[in-house]
């Protein structure tokens, strides 16, 4: 782990933030503000930040190597201008390294696109996602199939996040109010982006 990755654990372990674990219960916001992210450079953002005068559309990637993801992220991209029309900034967080981050933005051209990392998941915890052994790998992986990749790929160290983690979708307004959430249940879970609503 590297200098900025410790100094980000660090930030938010500090942050004293609550919890939230079950799916039914909206994020709080107030506790996902005081997340801290970075980007490819390893600069430290406060997430609150980001909402503070725009609207933004937050989309968590369970991981920079996850093929769902990489598929979900392609579906996103091609609401893009749909949504910046709106007003919305699009925001993509994972939670591997600076490193791999690079690589995830050059092989989908996302050099314009704002992508961050929490590698700490607390902000992935703020918001409410499913974490742990027993996530549902949906229609990708048989069960045990999933625990095999994912204990080969936890063991190899290979810097592209937590193969445990789901992710999800959270648009906040300008200010603070969530709009929308969308919690994934599997590892292929995520709703289509004409669905999603940032008003």
């Amino acid at each position: 782990m590297n200098t900025a990755e410790q100094k980000l654990k660090e930030l938010n372990k500090n942050r004293n933030l609550q919890i939230v674990g079950d799916t039914k219960i909206r994020a709080e916001v107030s506790s996902l503000a005081k997340c801290y992210v970075m980007d490819e450079n390893e600069q430290i953002t406060l997430l609150g930040d980001l909402w503070k005068k725009d609207t933004v559309l937050l989309v968590f990637l369970r991981h920079f190597a996850c093929a769902a993801c990489r598929a979900h992220v392609r579906q996103i991209l091609e609401n893009k201008e749909s949504l910046e029309s709106k007003g919305v900034k699009i925001y993509f967080i994972g939670n591997g390294t600076p490193h791999f981050m690079r690589g995830f933005q050059e092989q989908f051209n996302l050099q314009e696109a704002k992508i961050f990392t929490d590698p700490s998941l607390k902000s992935f915890d703020a918001a409410g996602f499913k974490r742990g052994f027993w996530i549902d790998p949906g229609n990708m992986h048989t069960r045990p199939e999933f625990i095999t990749q994912a204990i080969f790929h936890t063991m190899k160290k290979t810097g592209s996040g937590n193969v445990w983690q789901l992710g999800g979708i959270l648009a906040i307004q300008a200010g603070g109010k969530i709009t929308y959430q969308y919690t994934s249940q599997t590892m292929d879970d995520h709703p289509p982006s004409k669905d999603i609503v940032v008003e």
